[in-house]
């Protein structure tokens, strides 16, 4: 008797391939590093904004948050930034059935975790609140870099949504703030107020302060337009008198600026 073994072939078929491509991507995304993301995203904000020292993947880690001033022209290597942020953290959570991720943020300096949550139709930021420096500021350049600003940014939030129809409400408060340029300190307290409605449209007022700065402006289609003025009582125009011709044209009492 004779035994005879019939050889048989493995195909490689259709089914086959899109399940191991996959995988590899799954795998990919799942641990895909973060500081792969870094040339990226200096590309993207031209130096405006790097990644410090990141750690991890997009889905699990943590970074700092270097800023700089805007730089004119093609940068081949960023330098190093003017202001660095506390370092932070994050996790992710991934739901499948309805494709939706959410970012959990540890930041040393807000009141309670932020959370992201991004869905095929929707990005939601909560509410929350977070301190932060003034000059932070710096980083717009032109005449808030000469101002040299001091002080500390309070902002918070109501629920942040981008779909369809963008909304929410965010307002900062600038409190305390100094500036080298004037011999008076503090100059005062503000607030500006933001409404998200299509457009951004936003309004700056004082709380207190020698230094009286009131603005309204808006975001559309990429284009900011802003105007306002700037003044001060009798007793404190001599020690703001410089500031004032920074901030503005002279009008009679007032300085006007417009953008």
């Amino acid at each position: 008797m004779s035994l005879q073994f019939e050889r048989q072939s493995f195909r490689f078929g259709w089914p086959s391939r899109f399940a191991l491509l996959a995988c590899v991507l799954i795998l990919a995304v799942t641990y895909f590093p973060i500081r792969f993301l870094s040339s990226s995203i200096a590309k993207l904000t031209n130096c405006q904004i790097v990644l410090l020292q990141p750690e991890g993947s997009i889905w699990r880690g943590s970074t700092q948050l270097g800023f700089s001033a805007f730089q004119s022209g093609v940068l081949e290597t960023c330098p190093s930034p003017q202001i660095g942020s506390e370092r932070f953290s994050w996790k992710t959570q991934f739901s499948l059935f309805d494709l939706k991720s959410k970012w959990v943020i540890q930041y040393a300096n807000t009141a309670r975790p932020l959370e992201l949550t991004v869905q095929p139709r929707a990005i939601t930021l909560s509410s929350n609140q977070i301190e932060l420096p003034a000059n932070l500021i710096e980083i717009a350049g032109g005449v808030l870099r000469t101002i040299n600003l001091r002080g500390k940014l309070d902002i918070r939030w109501d629920d942040l949504i981008w779909d369809g129809s963008p909304r929410g409400r965010a307002e900062v408060r600038f409190v305390d703030m100094a500036s080298s340029i004037s011999p008076i300190k503090p100059l005062g307290s503000y607030a500006l107020t933001l409404q998200i409605h299509q457009a951004l449209s936003f309004d700056f007022s004082t709380i207190n302060g020698p230094l009286l700065l009131t603005a309204k402006g808006a975001i559309h289609r990429g284009r900011l337009s802003l105007q306002g003025e700037a003044t001060a009582p009798p007793e404190s125009i001599d020690g703001l008198i410089s500031l004032l011709s920074i901030i503005g044209n002279r009008d009679g009492a007032v300085y006007r600026f417009k953008i």
